[in-house]
Parts: structure tokens; sequence; C-alpha cells
């Protein structure tokens, strides 16, 4: 199944709002950095991980934008 990127922000929402008690921005900054130590811990590459986020995201722009553009008459 392809997942939209609303579907995506909408999961990353959930989880984001479900992280701790404070508002979605701090979550979002304290989970990022809650990562960072999980990569410290188990020898992970935080920065690599985050390129690879990146271009995943370009690439997930890219296809629903193409999408898009099939759908005009």
């Amino acid at each position: 199944m392809t997942q939209s990127n609303q579907q995506r922000a909408d999961r990353a929402e959930k989880a984001i709002h479900a992280f701790a008690d404070d508002d979605d921005f701090t979550n979002l900054v304290d989970f990022l950095a809650d990562a960072m130590h999980f990569c410290d811990a188990t020898g992970q590459d935080f920065h690599i991980a985050l390129a690879q986020a990146c271009r995943h995201y370009i690439h997930e722009l890219n296809d629903e934008q193409h999408d898009e553009r099939r759908m005009i008459p």
C-alpha cells in the first residue's frame, strides 16, 4: 500500500503527540534529541540517518507532485 504524504504527516503527528505531555513542537525536538542519544548508544550515525530521511522526503514530495499532475484533466 502506498501512503500519501498526508498519511505520513498524520502518522508522525500521532507519534509526536503521544511522545510526551508537552506541546507537539517540544515533543518533536525532544524526540530528535532522544534519537541522537539512541544513535550514540547503538553505534548508529544520526546524521547519515537524517540525510537519508531528507532524501526520502524529497522523493516522496516528487512522487506526490507527479501524481497530482497526472490527475489534472
